[in-house]
């Protein structure tokens, strides 16, 4: 079998050969996944474009000149990314990571709420480096990349500057370094990173009203304002949640009205002639 003479191989090769198989599967698996999430949320755009088209954010249409851009952008990423990865693993291999593999080593309670807080601790880490990086001293030569996009596509997701891809994806390292979780939770964390962002980057809006207007949806961030971030270079600094928005006087003051209005399918106007006089 030819799986089976591949790890033969490997486990004869030396240790940076096999090092280096690892991370080439590794940076493949990720680019695949950013391709297939970030690829579904540009075919929805095309679906939204052509059966809701008052669900778009801004008139400028995306171009093929700015989806190679951020595709490139994206792929230079992932690379940091993996550089980041195999950090992780050298700390759990040497015992300094709290990463742990066994579910239920500190019980079941902990394995479920762990990535709910992973989650929280990440949107205000990133809310914090978000608005560090809008700086005077950090724009022009490091967020201006994510922001030559006014209006980003889908693919725009990770489409950052090599040192704010290191800077999005090291909060993970400080995490295993001081608090205790399992794998899972990284996992599902990375991909749901990702989800978000692509959702944010649509350049349309597709949360459902109930869920916007609940107790909940109140405090979600969408892709209106992200999008209106993008515009206007300013306010609208989250990633999962607009809480910390909210709390340090950072939304934007129209946010909700872009979202009504993207969500707000048009009257058509009748005709003059077909209107019935009395």
């Amino acid at each position: 079998m030819p799986f089976e003479f591949v790890t033969a191989w490997l486990s004869e090769s030396p240790v940076a050969i096999r090092l280096i198989v690892i991370a080439a599967i590794a940076a493949a698996l990720v680019l695949a996944r950013y391709f297939l999430i970030a690829g579904t949320g540009f075919g929805v755009t095309l679906l939204l474009e052509r059966f809701a088209p008052w669900r778009r954010l801004q008139r400028m249409p995306f171009t093929r000149k700015q989806i190679l851009r951020e595709i490139t952008h994206s792929v230079l990423s992932v690379l940091v990314f993996m550089g980041v990865i195999a950090i992780i693993i050298v700390l759990d291999r040497t015992g300094y990571a709290q990463l742990y593999h066994q579910a239920d080593a500190y019980g079941w309670l902990w394995f479920w709420l762990q990535i709910p807080v992973v989650l929280l601790i990440q949107d205000w880490y990133f809310y914090w480096m978000h608005r560090i990086v809008h700086t005077d001293r950090f724009y022009n030569h490091v967020h201006k990349t994510h922001h030559l996009s006014t209006n980003p596509s889908p693919f725009a997701a990770l489409a950052f500057h090599p040192f704010e891809a290191f800077l999005e994806i090291a909060i993970f390292v400080i995490l295993i370094l001081i608090i205790p979780l399992h794998v899972t939770a990284i996992l599902a964390a990375g991909v749901l990173s990702l989800v978000y962002n692509v959702y944010g980057h649509m350049g349309y809006e597709i949360m459902p009203r109930f869920i916007a207007n609940s107790p909940l949806g109140y405090w979600l961030n969408k892709s209106a304002y992200h999008n209106q971030h993008h515009r206007t270079y300013r306010y609208n600094y989250g990633l999962y949640t607009v809480i910390w928005d909210r709390l340090h006087g950072t939304m934007h003051p129209h946010a909700d009205r872009l979202y009504d209005k993207a969500t707000t399918k048009p009257v058509p106007k009748e005709k003059s002639g077909n209107r019935e006089t009395g």
